[in-house]
């Protein structure tokens, strides 16, 4: 019968290459995890949110429009608020989904105009 090798005495097997830690970007795939966790995307907007000015500000006259007696219209207003405020501007150059809003009404790439769609409906008619 063969003897068992004593696991001390054998010899490590060596990887074919080597990784280094800093090239394996750790930090940068926490952060990506981290980003998909929900709760901790529930704790990032709670702690945004008590920093808020804007948001302070909307719950103070809420408050007052409540006690007066028009809190769902300040309920509209707030909206609409958010709506305003969280509209970017476009950068130099950047075409607008929206092709009426671009100059020469020039559509973006992969847009369906109407001479495309024309084309392709009388081709299949054949």
């Amino acid at each position: 019968m063969a003897k068992p090798k004593d696991p001390a005495k054998a010899p490590k097997v060596k990887k074919p290459y080597h990784i280094k830690k800093a090239d394996l970007h750790l930090d940068e795939y926490i952060e990506d995890q981290n980003s998909k966790n929900p709760s901790l995307l529930a704790q990032r907007v709670v702690a945004h949110l008590k920093a808020s000015f804007q948001f302070k500000l909307y719950l103070a006259l809420q408050f007052v429009a409540v006690v007066a007696g028009y809190g769902q219209a300040m309920l509209i207003v707030g909206l609409l608020w958010a709506m305003i405020a969280n509209t970017g501007k476009r950068k130099d150059g950047e075409l607008s989904a929206y092709s009426l809003f671009n100059e020469d009404v020039q559509a973006i790439q992969g847009s369906t105009d109407m001479e495309a769609l024309e084309r392709e409906l009388r081709t299949r008619a054949l």
